[in-house]
């Protein structure tokens, strides 16, 4: 059994909307404190549990579901432990060794992320690291900054405008409501978005696993890099695309 660590730093190529709530009509993006020369100042951010559910649990799963025959087999408990990872829902919780044995042979991806059946919680063996948002103020929480000085976080914070999709487009209708002859009823909607181009270090620390657990993680990152790679929302109008890039690691891929 060995440690890995693995350093990555991505660059966005779409506009990052990950986000923490409204502010009126306005989604915002999700925002961590970072403590800097100049005071307290609000930092974009991709949170670890996002990258852990989009980069590796949903690719791998939904492979190794095709891999092993079980499409159309599964019910809804069992899916969504393997895909979300479960929930403990039975009062009278035990450790069960041998059926965690079990689990990490059968599911080396599992032994890695963990996952809650309703009655026992399996312990994962990898952390992930948050994406931090290569700018000035991150600078201290950086690793191999440049010397010159970066683009301050504010500089990518962008915004997007849509409108919700309206039935009457089709001409499909019997009547039109003489209320909307001349108006339009599209819903428009907007939000905060860090724009494309910026890049994010993140990371993945692997503890006491063999070399199949990490070639689980090595897949799962190479199959949601050829789904599009997303993160966060709107991923159906093609934000929260990032080009993964692994800078530093302690073995050969």
């Amino acid at each position: 059994m060995n440690n890995y660590t693995i350093r990555c730093l991505s660059e966005s190529i779409s506009p990052m909307t990950h986000m923490s709530g409204t502010a009126g009509n306005e989604a915002v993006i999700a925002r961590e404190p970072v403590t800097t020369e100049r005071g307290l100042a609000w930092i974009p951010f991709l949170s670890g549990n996002a990258l852990r559910h989009r980069a590796v649990r949903q690719p791998g799963m939904l492979w190794l579901i095709d891999q092993y025959g079980l499409k159309g087999k599964l019910d809804l408990d069992q899916l969504n432990f393997l895909l979300h990872g479960g929930n403990l829902s039975q009062s009278n919780s035990r450790e069960n060794t041998k059926r965690i044995a079990e689990m990490q042979r059968t599911w080396p991806l599992l032994r890695l992320l963990g996952a809650s059946l309703p009655d026992q919680i399996l312990a994962g063996s990898m952390d992930v690291w948050r994406g931090v948002l290569v700018c000035e103020e991150n600078r201290r929480h950086l690793i191999d900054c440049p010397e010159e000085r970066m683009y301050s976080a504010e500089r990518f914070i962008g915004e997007y405008q849509y409108t919700r999709g309206d039935a009457m487009k089709y001409g499909l209708h019997s009547d039109r409501p003489k209320a909307f002859e001349d108006k339009s009823n599209l819903m428009i909607f907007s939000g905060q978005s860090v724009q494309r181009g910026s890049l994010w270090s993140h990371g993945f620390v692997l503890k006491h696993v063999s070399e199949i657990e990490l070639g689980a993680l090595l897949w799962s990152l190479r199959l949601w890099q050829e789904s599009g790679g997303t993160v966060g929302g709107q991923a159906s109008r093609g934000h929260g695309q990032l080009r993964l890039e692994i800078v530093d690691s302690d073995f050969d891929q």
